[in-house]
């Protein structure tokens, strides 16, 4: 019998509207109208909130009831605290518009950069006021953040850093893995590995950012949304993390906008709805929309084909096991190599000078129509990061599996017939 005779899987219909490639032209005028504002942002011509909320940092990560419930209301569920400067601790940092402008090229890597602001864009519902805010904040949130580290460093270098780093990998609490047919990266999160109290919170926080930025890299030029399987087999009161909860949220709804494609709750227990109830009225209604439950195996080759899930414990076509495999010597060496990087850094920062001039040029006369040479300026960032990855970027997990190689997103199936 062939692998896929017996497919119980539903291909689902994704969206278009608003998105690259499908713009209507009001669409298009709107997209213009908000580089006008970026760049005169980015230009320092208008003023803006040049401090970062008090939620990024200052905040009580950790912030509970004393039944492990979220915090009051007075403090938000996403724990939102006083501002550092309110504190006494180090005064709240101040950015600049050529700060943001520089960590916006460093969010963009190899995507067209029409891509990313879209997303906002259609977060707030195309109110260019509203959009604009939440993209500023989400750069604002990387640079304090740090999201440059998890790029940088090495697992070992993580794991220095961050005390059991490299052990939330090494038990497979959470990783990436394979695509659906329409090219969604999948991220699958192992509930019953996490104990909140066997790793120091700021651990589990850098992790779950790192895994959210690795995702980035096994996204296809042709898909922009993501898969999230939380298992909660075997899930227990002992497993409920409520600030991972807070940051996975926070992430998808404020700071990855438009990323989330469906997150799958699989096999949740009787004592996990109790807690749903507390979750689900504090989700966006976007959010929680992606929101799917299934109860067993047989629910889940619904929504993810049985031969791209693995045979051991989904019951999938796969033959695959996870396995970490811990770093290599010499794997960043071409880290090492300076005059090579900033090279390719010249380079880089030539191609986005480019961008940015044919833009500005675009935006004068918001007339609604695109501009191919923005596209095709657009196609050379995924050429030209692919070459320059190896030299700014710390080799990763996905890198040393052979899925994430020179641009390339490569997964590979094992699939045995029935």
């Amino acid at each position: 019998m062939s692998a896929t005779a017996n497919s119980t899987y539903v291909a689902p219909v994704l969206p278009t509207d608003g998105r690259l490639g499908h713009l209507t032209q009001e669409q298009t005028v709107k997209l213009q109208q908000f580089w006008v504002r970026l760049y005169d942002i980015f230009d320092g011509k208008t003023p803006f909130d040049q401090t970062a909320p008090s939620s990024f940092k200052g905040q009580a990560r950790d912030e509970e009831g004393g039944d492990g419930a979220p915090a009051p209301a007075k403090t938000g569920w996403f724990g939102r605290g006083k501002a550092a400067s309110e504190t006494g601790t180090a005064p709240a940092p101040r950015f600049t518009g050529a700060e943001l402008h520089k960590t916006f090229w460093k969010l963009t890597m190899m995507d067209h950069p029409d891509l990313i602001v879209l997303k906002f864009i259609r977060a707030r519902k195309w109110v260019l006021d509203d959009a604009l805010k939440m993209f500023l904040n989400a750069l604002k949130w990387r640079i304090v953040e740090r999201l440059e580290e998890l790029v940088e460093l090495s697992d070992v270098e993580l794991d220095a850093k961050y005390p059991k780093f490299i052990e939330q990998m090494r038990i497979g609490k959470g990783y990436l893995r394979g695509a659906d047919p329409l090219g969604r990266p999948m991220s699958v999160v192992n509930t019953r590995l996490h104990h909140k109290a066997d790793q120091p919170a700021e651990t589990i926080h850098r992790f779950t950012l790192y895994t959210m930025e690795c995702g980035r890299l096994v996204l296809p030029s042709n898909a922009e949304t993501v898969i999230v399987i939380f298992d909660l087999s075997n899930f227990g009161l002992d497993n409920m993390d409520w600030g991972f909860v807070r940051l996975f949220v926070q992430c998808f709804e404020s700071y990855y906008p438009e990323t989330l494609g469906v997150c799958v709750v699989h096999r949740a227990p009787f004592v996990f709805w109790g807690l749903w109830k507390l979750i689900q009225p504090l989700l966006d209604p976007v959010v929680a929309s992606k929101f799917v439950f299934t109860r067993n195996n047989a629910e889940l080759h619904k929504v993810v084909p049985r031969e791209r899930l693995p045979i051991i414990h989904y019951e999938g076509l796969d033959d695959w096991k996870y396995e970490y495999v811990p770093a290599v010597a010499g794997e960043n060496d071409c880290m090492k190599d300076v005059a090579k990087k900033e090279e390719l850094l010249t380079e880089r920062h030539a191609l986005e000078a480019r961008f940015d001039a044919v833009t500005r040029a675009w935006i004068k006369n918001a007339d609604g129509k695109n501009n191919a040479e923005r596209d095709e300026i657009a196609k050379e960032f995924r050429e030209q990061y692919a070459r320059m990855s190896p030299y700014v970027r710390a080799t990763s997990l996905y890198k040393r599996w052979g899925v994430a190689v020179n641009g390339e997103v490569n997964w590979t199936y094992n699939v045995k017939d029935q």
